[in-house]
């Protein structure tokens, strides 16, 4: 089994933007754009006899901008799905409330992970 943090971070680092696990930016200057992502559910995919050898994992990717992020969402999207394995399900525009600074694009993916 990977380390999911890790992969996704590595497999979005060629953005040069931040990334974040599980939080936000906080005790800092919120940059203009950043992505936040967590894992949702883990599920068992396959199992042999009594032993899972294969996960399903469902990933939420949130990408934040003060500006249209269309390219952004694409270029994520890209990195995913053909360099890293991911399966998108969907995506919506989250709504933006007063007082946000950024706009949220939410992205789900599922990735297979085998032991």
């Amino acid at each position: 089994m990977i380390d999911i943090s890790a992969h996704i971070t590595n497999t979005l680092s060629p953005l040069n933007l931040k990334v974040y696990f599980n939080s936000v930016p906080t005790g800092e200057t919120i940059p203009d754009q950043y992505i936040t992502f967590l894992e949702i559910i883990d599920n068992a995919a396959l199992e042999v006899g009594d032993e899972e050898v294969e996960t399903k994992r469902l990933i939420q990717v949130n990408i934040w901008s003060k500006s249209n992020y269309d390219t952004l969402v694409n270029q994520v999207r890209k990195l995913l799905e053909k360099s890293a394995g991911f399966e998108r399900i969907n995506g919506m525009d989250a709504p933006k409330q007063e007082g946000d600074s950024h706009f949220n694009k939410v992205l789900r993916f599922v990735f297979y992970d085998e032991y």
